[in-house]
């Protein structure tokens, strides 16, 4: 089996991120396999699996479903899964698209990785969010797995911002410990109407999210609606081994 999920991250390195995102919700181990991916794949994917494997980070959420304050079924606004997504309120429907408003008082915490693929960006983003969020901040402190997991495009920086969605648990900035990381930030995102379109399956690549953002740009136009297109996400809710019914989308904001 190590093997198999070596071979696959060696051609695919966006699985091994999605690997730990799925074991970190599942409370899984794995640690042969994770020192496998160590000493096989690129040795910067192999530091940070290092880490994984050695204890440095661990792949379990930290807090148990009974202790987290919200509820899924009431609280969930899009794909329904078992942690925590944002809020919203649900607006109505278009041709192939919903329209959602999103509130003020959201935190993320993200990281920009210019001069990069899209494999590499997710990749990198990933894991400096994922560190943090393990306990790589100023109080050790464990934070549990949300999602969707955004990735944005940032074409003046020739690469993407990865963001992880904080808990909304935390109530400010001020309530969070800060990053060891100084590329990892906090965000704080206006409230917004947003067009999803999705969600949709697969593992899409860069070029079936822009296919799929190319296809609610088309809707909207023709139905009349202005968009800001700095502002689209690409945004993924399922885990790796979910390989039938995954569930990504991709948002952008309406211009009033």
């Amino acid at each position: 089996m190590a093997k198999m999920i070596v071979a696959a991250c060696r051609a695919f390195p966006l699985l091994l991120l999605l690997m730990c995102f799925s074991l970190q919700v599942q409370g899984r181990g794995y640690e042969s396999v994770l020192k496998t991916l160590a000493t096989s794949v690129a040795s910067s994917a192999a530091a940070t699996v290092a880490d994984i494997s050695s204890g440095a980070v661990e792949l379990s959420s930290s807090t148990s479903s009974s202790d987290r304050s919200f509820d899924a079924e009431r609280d969930s606004c899009g794909p329904q899964i078992p942690i925590e997504t944002p809020t919203c309120d649900f607006l109505g429907e278009g041709n192939g698209y919903e329209l959602r408003k999103y509130p003020e008082g959201e935190i993320w915490v993200e990281t920009l990785v210019e001069n990069s693929t899209f494999d590499s960006a997710t990749f990198t983003g990933f894991y400096r969010c994922f560190f943090f969020i393990s306990g790589r901040n100023s109080k050790s402190m464990k934070i549990e797995m949300t999602a969707p997991v955004h990735i944005t495009p940032v074409p003046t920086k020739n690469g993407y911002k990865i963001g992880f969605f904080v808990p909304s648990r935390f109530k400010s900035v001020n309530d969070l410990p800060q990053p060891s990381d100084p590329t990892v930030k906090f965000y704080e995102p206006k409230g917004a109407v947003t067009a999803v379109i999705g969600p949709f399956g697969g593992f899409p690549t860069a070029s079936d999210y822009e296919a799929k953002f190319a296809e609610l740009k088309k809707a909207l136009v023709k139905d009349g609606l202005k968009f800001d297109e700095s502002s689209v996400v690409y945004a993924g809710y399922s885990s790796p081994f979910e390989f039938r019914n995954r569930k990504q989308e991709v948002h952008v904001n309406i211009i009033s």
